[in-house]
């Protein structure tokens, strides 16, 4: 096995005979065993289950082969599987177990990938920074001592370090776009309602959205390809025409009109950081991309609403177990979710409007003169977990506070989001520049991090080995 394949890759030289698919999946659920348990990224690994799949995938073959054909993945342990454990990254969910499978979990068993355990999701997905003390706070990468992000913490450490190609996430306020960017992958954000959230553990109905973490822009294509699509068990989901990414992928972008927002994103962002992104926005013009600067006015008033919404439909979802089993739940997570109490139903329903008619407005008036708004994803360089910890440093709070600014006004707003890494910060971590499109644009902005995949070849790099690590 070589580690950092690609699915292209993976298919080319490991799954075509049903022995070969056994021996790779062996060696997979080996690292993920051994390399995601050292960086504390890896809840459970289901191996007897994975090598099963692959008896059934063989047994059952078709004359048309998918490219996730026996690819063995890891996802973020929200996603349920019928009798797997559910437990939500808490000690207050111990022990419970799935009554059902993912809708996108489905959806990639019917691509005919493998399905091999569940990676480190902060608690209730309730925090940015990936801290866990029950299930683990995975390490990043790049450098041990630093953060993944979260909530999908597990899930971008596992990609990151090679193990497995793409793994699912969820988004709430930036939980796939802030580990993608801490740890140098692709992640995607869909259009609200575009993917079933149906069995996966829920945080806020109104915002919830799920989609891939990966290496590549291929790849992340190909698996949003697979999960999208009407699913009547998910009360927001949308009819809308089925979308093969993949055919769009290399597609040309001349004239894409792109817009970085200078004073609510770039100026609520590190000048070190803004720079990089700066940078990496200039260089676009070499696509074809139509470049200018623009300014969102009111977008500033959203952060805070997007939090109020969360804390409020988390507070109603959870609310049975934060009354019977609150100490076993993290302090923090208690202290943000415990703010819906005082969210009545009528301040519910003023959120809910405030929410339509502001999203109505705004999206008219952002993409009015441009197609694509270009945003910095971390507003600061990745601290380290020491420095992150709010249990151990009460001060590191507003820290917490200021990680979402680029990040929640995506979700409020309900737009697709594509994050694509373009250099690394003054620690040798990933910097990560954000695409934001209109309403299912995800096509374009799929393009738009293709083009930057090839032109700044962030993978190139590589993670330093596991032994050399400080």
């Amino acid at each position: 096995m070589s580690l950092f394949d690609d699915i292209p890759q993976i298919s080319e030289h490991h799954v075509k005979d049903r022995q070969s698919a056994h021996k790779y999946l062996e060696t997979v659920c080996a690292e993920l065993d051994s390399l995601g348990r050292q960086i504390q990224a890896i809840r459970y690994v289901e191996e007897a289950f994975a090598h099963q799949q692959i008896d059934q995938l063989f047994d059952n073959n078709t004359a048309e082969i998918s490219p996730l054909h026996a690819v063995p993945l890891a996802h973020k342990e929200l996603y349920g599987r019928t009798g797997w454990l559910y437990e939500g990254g808490s000690a207050s969910c111990q022990g419970e177990r799935a009554s059902t499978t993912a809708h996108a979990i489905s959806c990639l068993d019917k691509a005919g990938a493998i399905d091999c355990g569940r990676t480190v999701s902060v608690e209730y997905a309730l925090g940015v920074t990936g801290h866990n003390d029950y299930a683990g706070t995975p390490l990043n990468p790049w450098h041990h001592d630093y953060i993944c992000g979260g909530s999908s913490s597990g899930s971008g450490a596992v990609v990151a370090s090679g193990i497995v190609p793409v793994s699912l996430g969820s988004d709430t306020g930036g939980s796939i776009r802030l580990p993608a960017a801490a740890c140098g992958l692709v992640g995607i954000k869909p259009t609200h309602g575009l993917v079933s959230r149906a069995g996966v553990f829920p945080l806020s109905v109104s915002l919830d959205t799920v989609g891939p973490l990966s290496r590549s822009v291929y790849d992340a294509a190909l698996v949003l390809s697979k999960i999208t699509g009407f699913d009547s068990n998910d009360p927001v989901s949308i009819a809308t025409p089925k979308i093969d990414y993949l055919a769009h992928l290399d597609g040309t972008v001349d004239g894409v009109k792109l817009g970085l927002e200078t004073d609510y994103f770039l100026s609520g962002t590190d000048s070190d950081i803004a720079d990089i992104i700066s940078s990496a926005f200039e260089q676009t013009e070499s696509f074809g991309a139509k470049l200018s600067e623009i300014k969102i006015s009111g977008i500033n008033t959203i952060n805070p609403l997007n939090i109020l919404m969360i804390s409020s439909e988390a507070c109603h979802v959870h609310m049975d177990r934060i009354i019977e089993r609150h100490s076993e739940m993290n302090p923090q997570t208690i202290m943000r979710v415990l703010t819906g109490l005082y969210s009545s139903a009528e301040i519910e329903a003023r959120l809910s409007a405030t929410r339509a008619e502001m999203s109505a407005k705004m999206i008219d008036q952002i993409f009015a003169e441009i197609d694509v708004v270009v945003t910095p994803v971390w507003p600061f360089a990745l601290p380290t977990i020491a420095q992150s910890d709010v249990g151990a440093k009460p001060e590191a709070a507003a820290l917490m506070q200021n990680i979402g600014h680029n990040t929640r006004p995506v979700n409020f707003l309900g737009l697709p989001a594509i994050v694509v890494p373009v250099g690394f910060d003054k620690n040798g971590l990933p910097v990560s520049m954000q695409f934001v499109g209109k309403p299912y644009s995800e096509a374009l902005l799929i393009r738009l991090a293709r083009h930057c995949e090839q032109h700044f070849r962030f993978w190139d790099n590589r993670p330093p080995a596991p032994a050399s690590q400080p």
